[in-house]
């Protein structure tokens, strides 16, 4: 037990119900746990202790001055007696409590008499400066190692670092370890922030009070099931991870984080990322994922290996958590993480999936390149993303698409197809050079993708095209340039056959010549919602980038 030296309360459960037991000894009569103080706090605790019982006092008095002297000499009797009875079901309650509670409802761990640790048993590296981030971004940190030699788990280990320069003290700051319970004999990163715009020359370390968690048990390491480290251009990287509960477990996770640290070739820490699990609860049988990003000080440097290690209590039956102490928790594994193109938005469960989860993009088709001008005659091309699967849904298709004229890179396009694609279904792409005059060919980097079997979420809705007209229209550039250009009037409408509320529809209309090629289309965003059995009506200009136009085909996506 810790005693608030400003309020003179439990530290461990916030309660006044100090009682002395022994030379500067204090017991809590609320949760039982026992600490030592020096002698000016325990003259100041028994000073408020006395103040309290002479208060308490005064107050019996004065209520009791009021009565008769037979009524007085009756009512102290009543009130010792109920004062005995009071301390005799308050002892026979504690008695109960520790001793005749059944083993199952007992705490894993017994209140602790003294949970502090010699602040000598953490030690410290040797600190130096490194930028975290890339670029003008890049924030100065002091990055030091601690570890636990005190053969004690230790809880939110802190440390204090006074800056100087010089003999001038400057500012001071604290960090705790990134990791809920640090185990004996673990080693961890601490980033520490620097004066910020101040030259610190030198400073001084100092390890704050240590302690270790009030109640702890051994248990099994935690291990991700999947896991993945993925770099998406230059320090930019993350780690994803799913964890499974066993179903045979009889207790409830709480309080899931992890702790995951980056070395270069030599050895030297280059990466720290700490996060937490998308579940605040994990019950036996379930699943549960984390993603976390990395903050890089490397300059640059290549990863060479990485470790992470999971912390995590169990909740016991009135809602108190115990913190899970495993030995060997620490995961090391060697090389460098998979690299992603920058541009590619990949989620978790896209990294995570399966293999027998995943959308094999061999089954995806981008078609070949259609050229066309746009509105100011510019160079414009058109494709389409088709899904060649059968029986496949290709959940969220997505990748970035290089550009170039011959063999120089005019630059990336990125597709974002929608949230499902359909077997023989086709969604187009607008495909822009950015500073060559055309395009001979292109690369393909598709994302990790997950798949979905037949009839899948989608909500069917039925798209009909109800009319279409040319036309023609212009275009006035920098006030002294107009464009011609022809366009296609196209009016439709979208009804909902099933039972559910289509909250939100998105139809994209596509305009075809004589032999079935993209000669332009649009994307219609701004349907409200639909009713079961409603329609709702669009219409849209679609300018004709090629060839004259034969046929209007549609797709959509939908979501209840």
């Amino acid at each position: 037990m810790t005693i608030d030296l400003q309020t003179l309360k439990c530290g461990e459960c916030g309660s006044s119900a100090l009682k002395r037991t022994g030379l500067n000894q204090y017991a809590c009569q609320h949760c039982g746990s026992v600490t030592l103080v020096e002698d000016n706090v325990s003259d100041r605790l028994e000073r408020v202790l006395e103040q309290v019982k002479d208060a308490a006092g005064e107050r019996l008095a004065q209520a009791q001055s009021l009565k008769q002297k037979a009524v007085l000499r009756n009512a102290g009797i009543a009130v010792a007696a109920l004062l005995g009875l009071g301390l005799v079901a308050m002892l026979a309650s504690l008695i109960f409590a520790r001793e005749g509670r059944p083993p199952a409802q007992r705490p894993v761990v017994a209140a602790v008499v003294d949970r502090s640790i010699p602040v000598e048993g953490l030690r410290l590296g040797e600190p130096r400066q490194v930028l975290v981030g890339n670029g003008g971004s890049a924030q100065a940190r002091l990055l030091v190692v601690a570890r636990n030699e005190t053969g004690k788990p230790l809880e939110r280990a802190g440390i204090k670092a006074v800056f100087y320069d010089g003999d001038t003290r400057l500012e001071e700051r604290s960090e705790t370890v990134p990791i809920g319970v640090l185990q004996p004999g673990e080693s961890a990163p601490v980033l520490i922030d620097l004066p910020s715009g101040k030259t610190a020359t030198r400073q001084e370390l100092q390890v704050q009070r240590l302690s270790a968690p009030y109640r702890s048990a051994e248990g099994p390491r935690l291990a991700f099931e999947r896991v993945r480290l993925v770099q998406q251009g230059t320090g930019a990287v993350r780690l994803v991870g799913r964890i499974a509960h066993a179903k045979d477990s009889g207790a409830t996770l709480a309080g899931i984080e992890a702790l995951v640290t980056l070395y270069d070739d030599a050895g030297r820490v280059i990466g720290i990322g700490h996060g937490y699990a998308q579940a605040s609860e994990l019950k036996p049988g379930a699943r549960t994922s984390m993603d976390m990003n990395i903050r890089s000080f490397g300059r640059g440097a290549p990863v060479a290996a990485w470790d992470y290690r999971i912390g995590y209590s169990t909740l016991e039956t009135g809602g108190a958590r115990v913190a899970v102490l495993s030995a060997d928790r620490v995961i090391r594994a060697v090389g460098a993480p998979e690299v992603f193109n920058p541009e590619l938005r990949m989620g978790t469960e896209d990294l995570l999936a399966d293999e027998s989860e995943r959308f094999d993009p061999e089954q995806l088709e981008l078609l070949a390149l259609v050229p066309g001008l746009s509105t100011i005659r510019q160079r414009t091309y058109m494709t389409e993303l088709v899904n060649r699967s059968k029986d496949r849904i290709a959940i969220a298709p997505a990748a970035v698409i290089s550009r170039y004229d011959g063999s120089k890179l005019d630059g990336t396009t990125v597709l974002a197809g929608p949230a499902y694609l359909y077997p023989g279904e086709r969604f187009p792409v607008q495909v822009d050079p950015s500073r060559a005059d055309r395009i001979t060919q292109t690369r393909v980097e598709w994302k990790p993708m997950r798949r979905a079997a037949l009839p899948g979420q989608r909500t069917p809705l039925e798209v009909t095209i109800e009319s279409t007209r040319a036309t023609t229209g212009s275009v006035l550039l920098n006030f002294s340039q107009r464009f011609a250009y022809k366009a296609v009037d196209v009016k439709g409408s979208v009804r909902n056959p099933g039972a559910g509320i289509v909250r939100k529809a998105r139809v994209w209309v596509s305009l075809r010549d004589r032999e079935g090629r993209l000669t332009g289309f649009k994307m219609v965003e701004d349907l409200p919602a639909i009713g079961p059995g409603e329609s709702a009506p669009f219409e849209v200009s679609i300018q004709q980038q090629a060839r004259d136009f034969a046929t209007v085909d549609t797709g959509y996506q939908s979501t209840e």
